[in-house]
């Protein structure tokens, strides 16, 4: 007779049971992963149960056969237990699971380490980079500040240079002027030699014999016959600079040599090589010695003052040396004497100041000496050129042939309107300030 389905399970079951639940239990694994595995398949029960023989299957566990014709094999009671100590299967299977975990775990293990090492590395390549760096700007500070130090001395050492030669340099120009003043000294002590004391006084004197009544010899003194206004030159007193005397020295030789030898020959107008190259030597000998004075003077700094008081010098020194009328007409009228110049002894760089008015007020204020008026007027005193400065000049076209003045600024300069002094001149002499804008309302020219 067949098994009743409803029947209650053996007991091989229930262990079976058991020992599922316990493996489930200790290895975390769900019920599909454990119970398949080891439970038989109600099928299977169900088939043993109701067998032909009619007695249960002695096999537990049965394992599916590989083909339709293999047996099945069991498990022994042993290993069930081994099951539930965990020894068996399932802890084969749980130790192969650490194992593969164990390796992965090494494995970036080995990476993190490999790659910590890496970023080590370059945390010094990069920190002995800054140093590098660090050391190099040091270096190049260190360097930077050596050279500036270095500049710094040269230029101090060029500074001093400069100014020593500077100074060589006005100590050659006054020994120049001083040699040439000596060298027309001597000239003017020889021309004196056999000559009357009064060179200057033009008229005769005649000795009458003394008669028998009296025994002194009598000198009768004829008056002088009447000269033209471009024969009286100014009258000077002694030197009282050396440019005076280098002047009145050379005027004095040159009026001997006029008297001995006849008429004198000078260029028609001022030669400017001699005061824009200082070592050259010109064939006109009122130009070089009136090109050596200006220069001489560093107040006048200014290629159009340079040219002005050049212009008006030699023109002043060519009449004087001359006393003819074709100089006298290339005077300004501004620059010829006035009477109080040919009449009153006075220093002789008065004759030298543009402005007839101030010549008269400096004559009657002899307290006012050259250290105290060139001081100021050298400075002060300008020439009203709208163009550049360089325009003054006419440079040579053609070998051979000297710079000349530019015919406009020429004729520019002969107008005494185009002189005028600055603000610190009127400050110190406020006097003479007015007398320049008198004589400039009275448009002399």
């Amino acid at each position: 007779m067949a098994m009743p389905l409803s029947r209650a399970a053996p007991p091989s079951l229930a262990l079976a049971t058991h020992v599922h639940n316990h493996h489930y239990t200790h290895t975390n694994l769900s019920p599909s992963d454990s119970i398949l595995p080891l439970l038989p398949s109600a099928s299977s029960t169900v088939a043993s149960a109701s067998s032909p023989t009619g007695t249960a299957s002695s096999s537990l566990y049965p394992v599916t056969a590989t083909s339709p014709g293999s047996t099945a094999s069991t498990t022994s009671p042993a290993s069930a237990s081994s099951l539930v100590d965990g020894t068996g299967d399932g802890a084969s299977y749980q130790s192969g699971t650490h194992a593969v975990s164990s390796s992965s775990g090494s494995s970036l293990t080995a990476k993190e380490t490999e790659l910590q090492r890496k970023r080590a590395r370059d945390r010094k390549s990069q920190q002995a980079m800054r140093d590098r760096t660090k050391w190099a700007i040091f270096n190049l500070n260190e360097q930077v500040a050596f050279l500036t130090q270095m500049l710094s001395d040269r230029t101090r050492d060029v500074t001093v240079l400069n100014s020593r030669m500077r100074m060589l340099e006005t100590d050659n120009a006054q020994l120049r002027t001083q040699n040439a003043a000596l060298q027309l000294s001597l000239m003017g002590t020889q021309s004196r030699v056999g000559m009357p004391d009064d060179v200057a006084e033009v008229s005769s004197v005649v000795a009458v014999p003394a008669t028998k009544d009296s025994s002194i010899t009598t000198v009768t003194k004829f008056p002088e016959t009447a000269k033209q206004v471009w024969e009286i030159p100014p009258v000077d007193g002694p030197p009282t600079c050396l440019s005076d005397q280098i002047l009145q020295g050379f005027i004095a030789s040159k009026v001997h040599q006029r008297s001995v030898d006849g008429a004198l020959t000078f260029g028609f107008k001022p030669n400017l090589c001699s005061l824009l190259e200082k070592d050259r030597r010109t064939s006109d000998a009122i130009s070089d010695i009136v090109g050596d004075i200006v220069r001489s003077y560093f107040e006048i700094d200014t290629l159009p003052k340079q040219i002005a008081v050049f212009y008006i010098m030699c023109s002043l020194l060519k009449w004087m040396v001359l006393l003819d009328k074709a100089s006298w007409d290339r005077l300004p009228v501004w620059l010829r004497p006035t009477q109080l110049q040919v009449t009153t002894p006075h220093a002789a760089w008065i004759d030298r100041i543009p402005w007839p008015r101030i010549r008269d007020y400096l004559i009657a204020h002899p307290d006012i000496t050259l250290d105290h008026f060139a001081a100021v007027y050298s400075t002060s005193f300008s020439i009203q050129w709208a163009y550049d400065p360089s325009h003054v000049l006419l440079k040579a076209t053609a070998p051979g042939e000297d710079i000349m003045i530019n015919p406009v600024y020429e004729e520019h300069i002969r107008q005494l309107s185009n002189w005028e002094v600055g603000a610190l001149f009127r400050d110190r002499y406020p006097d003479i300030a007015a007398l320049i804008d008198n004589d400039l309302k009275g448009d002399i020219s």
